[in-house]
């Protein structure tokens, strides 16, 4: 019965995908808490961050780093960005600008591992390859694999080079690793911007 439960597409369209994206919002409100995130979300705060941006070049530059640095693979990552993150959270920069504007340089970074796998197959043997059947683990386990992908560093860049060697539809899987990438760097700002308010309350 699982097994069927885990190859029926209909329920993970009305089932599996809600089921995530409420229990991702739960996640984030509990860890950053509803005043926080209220404070997130007005029209001052967001218009704060956008003057900020265009104001000030260290701003940008943290921005673009933060970005930049969600497009390297992890294998690739030596240095941290916490530095920047912490300098723009010290700016007053809406926190979820910059999970947001992460999120979506990871999910590019993600795109292009995918099509380095999907052209090293024609590179090497000069051909293209057949898409993968409906049997292929990732088709059968999409929703779980794509949705953890983000959480498991350079095992989850592999799985991308592997689905895009298997020519797995990449649009299909987009908001499955954005709402990914927006729980885990939600959590993680958050409990560092608890970090920082524990060491300088």
């Amino acid at each position: 019965m699982a097994k069927g439960f885990l190859l029926n597409i209909e329920q993970h369209k009305t089932v599996t995908i809600p089921l995530l994206v409420v229990l991702s919002f739960i996640a984030i409100v509990v860890v950053a808490g509803t005043e926080e995130l209220e404070q997130t979300f007005t029209i001052t705060t967001v218009a704060d961050t956008t003057e900020k941006f265009f104001e000030n070049v260290y701003v940008k530059i943290g921005f673009v780093s933060i970005f930049l640095y969600e497009l390297v693979p992890s294998v690739f990552r030596l240095l941290s960005t916490t530095g920047f993150y912490i300098g723009l959270l010290n700016q007053g920069i809406n926190p979820m600008a910059l999970i947001i504007i992460t999120s979506i340089g990871r999910v590019i970074g993600l795109y292009l591992l995918y099509l380095l796998g999907r052209f090293l197959y024609r590179i090497f043997k000069k051909k293209n390859r057949e898409l993968a059947d409906a049997d292929h683990l990732l088709h059968k386990y999409k929703i779980i694999i794509f949705f953890l992908i983000p959480f498991f560093g350079v095992l989850g860049d592999l799985v991308m080079v592997v689905a895009g060697h298997q020519r797995i539809g990449f649009v299909k899987v987009i908001p499955l690793l954005f709402l990914s990438n927006v729980l885990r760097t939600a959590i993680w700002l958050y409990v560092t911007i608890a970090q920082i308010q524990v060491v300088n309350p």
